[in-house]
This record gives C-alpha cells, sequence and structure tokens, in this order.
C-alpha cells in the first residue's frame, strides 16, 4: 500500500456513500477522513486483526476473501458503493475476514472510533445499516449466481460491477487473479476472457481489460448485475 495520504473533499469524494452523508455528518467526519492509495493485490487487512480504520472506496475495488484449504475464495467485493468493515457498524472491532485490493485506486480511511462514534447520529447510522443490508443481499445473490448461472455471464456481470465501483471502464486485472474471484479454474477464465474479446465486448492484453460495449456486456451478464446495482442503489435512499 502507498501510505501517501491525499487530501479528502467531504462533498463529491467518489465514495457514493460518504457523499451521501448528511451535510451535518460530512462536517463532523471531514477533519478526520484520509485518502490513501492502495495497490493492486496487497492486503488490507486480515481475519482476527484489530480494525484501525473503516475503508470507504474511491476508485479502488477490495475484495474479502475466505482462505479455505490453501485457496482463497472471494465473498465480496466493495467498490465506490459501500465501506469495507461492515461488521463495524454493530459494534465489532475485529476483522471477521480478509480483505485484498482488487483494482488499485484511492480509499477514504476513518479511525473506527470516529466511525462508532459517528453511529450516535441516526442519519449515519441509518445510512451506514441499510448500506450493510444491500452488501448481504448481494452476497446473497452471488451464492445463488455461482450455483445457477454460466462462468461467461457470471464474469461479464463482474466486469460491468467493477466498471461501476472502480468508476472507469479500463483497469488492470490479471487471469489468475479474475480465475480467484470466479472460483474457476486458469484454463476455463483464459476461454471466458477470449470469447467475451471475441464477441466485442471487452479488449484483454496483458492484463489490461477495456470494455469496448457495456450494452453488449450487459446482455451477456445474468439478471445479477441489475439486481445488486438496485439493491445499493436503494439502499442510499432516505
Amino acid at each position: 500500500m502507498n501510505a501517501g495520504v491525499l487530501s479528502f473533499t467531504a462533498r463529491n469524494s467518489g465514495n457514493r456513500l460518504l457523499d451521501a452523508l448528511s451535510n451535518r455528518d460530512l462536517i463532523e467526519i471531514e477533519r478526520d477522513v484520509q485518502i490513501i492509495v492502495m495497490q493492486a493485490h496487497h492486503p488490507s487487512l486480515s481475519a482476527g486483526q484489530p480494525m484501525q480504520h473503516v475503508h470507504f472506496p474511491i476508485d479502488a475495488v477490495l475484495s474479502i476473501i475466505v482462505t479455505l484449504d490453501g485457496q482463497s475464495i472471494e465473498v465480496g467485493t466493495i467498490g465506490n458503493e459501500s465501506f469495507v468493515e461492515g461488521d463495524a457498524a454493530f459494534g465489532a472491532v475485529l476483522a471477521a475476514r480478509s480483505t485484498i485490493c482488487q483494482v488499485e485506486g484511492r480509499v477514504a480511511r476513518m479511525p473506527i472510533d470516529v466511525f462508532q462514534k459517528r453511529l450516535g447520529s441516526h442519519s449515519f447510522a441509518r445510512l451506514m445499516r441499510n448500506n450493510v443490508g444491500a452488501s448481504l443481499y448481494c452476497t446473497q445473490q452471488y451464492l445463488a449466481c455461482n450455483a445457477k448461472h454460466t462462468t461467461l455471464a457470471r464474469c461479464a456481470r463482474w466486469l460491468l460491477m467493477t466498471c461501476d465501483r472502480a468508476g472507469r471502464a479500463q483497469f488492470t486485472l490479471n487471469r489468475d487473479f479474475l480465475g480467484i474471484m470466479l472460483s474457476v479454474h486458469e484454463d476455463e477464465m483464459r476461454y471466458v476472457t477470449d470469447e467475451l474479446t471475441r464477441l466485442g465486448a471487452v479488449t484483454y492484453s496483458n492484463a489490461d481489460v477495456s470494455i469496448v460495449d457495456a450494452h453488449l456486456l450487459k446482455q451477456i451478464a445474468c439478471e445479477c448485475y441489475a439486481s445488486c446495482k438496485t439493491a445499493f442503489a436503494n439502499s442510499l435512499l432516505d
């Protein structure tokens, strides 16, 4: 992780959850929030560690990881629609899961004591907990998606959500890491990315992904993309 600290602007921070806060809540947190740059593939937190900060991605994308029998499995993906340490909204101080940066970029971080103190504000607590509810909904949706939908459809959904979460249509992501995220072998991942390239939805070269036809990619993606996008949008409403 690049520990360099960048300036934070409360309004239009780039994280949709922070930007949905009330003016009063923004004023209260502005002096305590810092922006850092996270590098791809670097862990940001390990399970069982004390949570010192709550992280709100701006144009980075982070994965929540479970390791079983030495294999890493993604159980959640967080970008500019949410925050990483959801358990902190319910008083937890230790990380339940490990997290790793999936797509390099900026993240706003807030000290956990400041975050949990702000939970005394009804509007702040409501927004954070509604957002955790949306994350839980999407996790359940992804479990069903993994059992029901093809790898091609799931990959299209995953790339679209990564585009939304990072706020850009180009990002670096090698096939090995993408395979971990989708829990498929490298050969299958290569076939899927080659097929999306052949169809003209994306280009993929030296781990650099570009979405060139988002409309086509949405047609290929499973219904879970629209469902989860709606869930997060609704979580920001009063």
